[in-house]
């Protein structure tokens, strides 16, 4: 069901970064990674499997801290997730 699907967005200068919790054709939980410059084609996409939501939950929520660490900023949310903010 996509409605307990999650998508995070966040930019930096020229660069973004996004990360999708969805499930899979067999209902498996997994996290995709994109990442990149804005405005350009090319960029990297990485699948993670989770065990779980809650293991994807999670996941977003430790890319959450290092982006914003690294000087990110969230610029869009879509989906149910709790973020330390």
């Amino acid at each position: 069901m996509t409605d307990d699907w999650v998508k995070l967005r966040w930019e930096k200068q020229e660069r973004y970064y996004e990360a999708h919790l969805h499930q899979d054709l067999w209902g498996g939980w997994v996290v995709t990674r994109v990442w990149g410059r804005c405005g350009q084609r090319l960029g990297q996409v990485r699948h993670v499997p989770c065990d779980s939501r809650e293991d994807g939950e999670e996941w977003l929520r430790r890319l959450d801290r290092t982006r914003r660490r690294r000087g990110y900023r969230l610029v869009s949310r879509e989906g149910r997730l709790t973020l330390d903010e």
